[in-house]
């Protein structure tokens, strides 16, 4: 379980596909980010909760399965990709951000960028126009992994608002109109639902 706030972004050194129907991803950082993780510890990648097979102090390795690959961003990822890192929270963590378990709902595309003061505002239009049924507005939903709120939620798009700080510390920076990113809907959400997209 994760709470949505990246904790550093790491670079794309490797991506090979395996014999296995796997493929294999590196990650590295500028510090020693994995100095205190270990085999089998959960690592979320811009959202997608990953498992590490080998590591470093300053990078890890992940295999991933192909189904993840095609439901998510992974299957695009380049060399030299920058992506956002968050370990597992642990029982004694304050939750800052909201509850994301790492497990992508889906993949949506940005389609609308402005700029009010000093506030970036995102409209994104899931791929699966059933997932708005769990997106309204105040609440929370994870972009490549990071906790946001919903400034506003339509009947296919939704808005949310980025400052200044967490465009400082997560990829979203680098986002641009046209852009695919994973998106996660709030557990709550799901709940209320039922568990179910229609």
């Amino acid at each position: 379980m994760f709470t949505g706030i990246t904790q550093t972004t790491g670079t794309i050194t490797q991506k090979k596909s395996r014999s296995d129907n796997k493929l294999c991803l590196r990650i590295k950082t500028d510090g020693p980010y994995f100095s205190d993780s270990q085999l089998g510890d959960s690592i979320m990648i811009d959202g997608v909760c990953l498992t590490i097979v080998s590591c470093h102090a300053s990078w890890a390795q992940f295999d991933i399965m192909l189904p993840t690959c095609d439901a998510t961003i992974i299957k695009a990822y380049q060399l030299d990709q920058v992506v956002n890192l968050e370990k597992a929270m642990l029982a004694s963590d304050r939750i800052n951000g909201h509850i994301v378990l790492g497990h992508v709902d889906g993949t949506a595309e940005v389609v609308d960028q402005q700029m009010i003061e000093e506030t970036t505002l995102l409209t994104i239009k899931p791929k699966d126009d059933n997932l708005m049924n769990q997106i309204v507005s105040k609440g929370a939903i994870a972009i490549l992994g990071v906790s946001l709120t919903v400034v506003q939620a339509t009947q296919n798009t939704f808005t949310i608002g980025l400052i200044p700080y967490t465009l400082t510390h997560t990829n979203l920076s680098n986002i641009q109109i046209g852009q695919v990113v994973n998106i996660e809907t709030d557990i709550l959400a799901k709940y209320i639902s039922g568990g179910k997209n229609d």
